[in-house]
């Protein structure tokens, strides 16, 4: 298992009368409070690889895609990297990610181990899809191993399907090698071990009626990012109530050492998160453990994507990005998944540790292309430029596009669905935050 060991690698050594150096011995001792520990070895072989996942009508079609991003900085800026990357060295359609198989799913996780982890979600009826095929099964996760892919069913959450109901998304925490899952059933967060283990749960708010079907609006918890700070990780979610008020607010919960959750109350960390959206779908946390991408779905031209700085122990604004054209709202287009990536500079896939990301976007005005792009956009975590201010270039000037079929139309709308970049160990310390 790759995570942090504290005090109890030094102690074994000093039993076994063990005595190497580093390199011998394949780790870096440093010290955090005068305790010893081991830095987080995050994704290596595959760093830089982006997984994405979409709506698939047809029962053969993917609903997933794993992309070679690495090497972003020779990506044709404002123009659609898709067709680059449209190779079998490039894009990546694991065999059985398809409706016939896995049924539909939105939300992605990536251990230290480079697995992936898919969750299954029936978010695409926002839209004007239909349910998930038929062989779904409500509430699944699975786990995908390389270099195959294939998804296997993990483990299952307690949920009954229909309309909107699953789960809402998926994240792994690195310092307890553990899995999170949102659960729209209950509202409840369901912790996992890495053997699919369901080990307990956590409700944030008031107890779930037990009916069948998703719960009440201001007991649905859908994104879901865990980080670390001040020596202990913290899961965090938010909360938008609409009765009687609109209110759209970040809450976090603080684990035990041991990475239980803390039988308290729920922290409130952010209030009054702009947007107008019912569902923040995803979060994440940059690498110095300070930065925050926040994406909202539902309205596909209505819908932000944006980010908060933590300075002091407090979260604040940081800035609203520009996702896509001018259709509705400026640059309000977001589809609802985001992840921090690193920009490669001279073939250094992390020389510049999450210094931009990738979310997934509708109505993208791309260069050379008559149409619009659904996929991906990378943008500059320090911001991009409006469609409107300055024309008539706009993002194009700023950003990457990865449109996912190679379509251009608006039919591809409201298909897009979650982001997930596999980390690179030198840009994860977990023996420094």
């Amino acid at each position: 298992m790759k995570t942090i060991y504290k005090i109890t690698i030094m102690m074994s050594l000093a039993i076994l009368g063990v005595s190497c150096s580093d390199d011998e011995c394949g780790y870096e001792l440093e010290s955090v409070d005068g305790v010893s520990c081991v830095p987080f070895e995050a994704n290596k072989a595959n760093s830089g690889f982006t997984v994405a996942t979409c709506y698939a009508a047809e029962s053969n079609e993917p609903v997933g895609v794993i992309f070679d991003t690495r090497y972003n900085s020779q990506a044709p800026i404002g123009d659609d990297w898709g067709p680059g990357l449209n190779t079998p060295s490039e894009t990546i359609h694991p065999a059985n990610w398809t409706p016939e198989n896995i049924g539909q799913v939105f939300g992605i996780a990536i251990d230290s181990d480079e697995n992936i982890y898919l969750a299954s979600s029936n978010i695409y009826q926002q839209g004007v899809f239909p349910s998930p095929a038929s062989n779904v099964v409500s509430g699944q996760v699975y786990k995908c191993t390389g270099p195959s892919w294939t998804a296997v069913p993990f483990f299952t959450v307690p949920n009954t399907g229909g309309t909107l109901n699953g789960l809402g998304n998926i994240a792994y925490d690195k310092l307890n090698d553990q899995l999170f899952v949102s659960n729209l059933e209950d509202g409840n967060i369901y912790r996992y071990d890495m053997q699919g283990n369901l080990i307990e749960t956590y409700d944030p708010w008031s107890p779930d009626g037990g009916s069948a079907g998703i719960v009440n609006q201001e007991e649905r918890v859908w994104g879901i990012g865990v980080n670390y700070e001040s020596g202990v990780a913290k899961v965090y979610f938010p909360r938008v109530a609409i009765m009687p008020n609109p209110e759209r607010s970040i809450y976090s919960v603080t684990l035990n050492p041991d990475g239980s959750f803390n039988n308290v109350a729920a922290s409130l960390e952010i209030s009054g998160v702009a947007g107008s959206q019912s569902t923040i779908t995803d979060i994440a946390f940059s690498s110095s453990f300070n930065e925050m991408l926040v994406a909202e779905r539902g309205d596909p031209h209505n819908a932000k994507t944006q980010s908060f700085s933590k300075s002091g122990g407090s979260w604040s604004f940081n800035l609203q990005y520009f996702l896509g054209g001018n259709a509705g709202a400026d640059g309000e287009n977001a589809a609802g998944g985001v992840d921090f990536s690193n920009r490669e500079v001279d073939e250094d896939i992390d020389s510049e540790c999450s210094s931009q990301f990738w979310a997934t976007s509708n109505f993208m005005e791309v260069r050379a292309v008559s149409g619009f792009a659904y996929g991906l956009q990378g943008i500059s975590y320090a911001g991009n430029t409006s469609w409107t201010t300055p024309a008539p270039n706009a993002n194009q000037d700023t950003d990457l596009f990865v449109d996912f079929n190679g379509t251009y139309n608006t039919s591809d709308k409201n298909t897009i669905g979650d982001v997930e970049t596999f980390d690179a160990s030198e840009c994860f310390d977990l023996c420094d935050f």
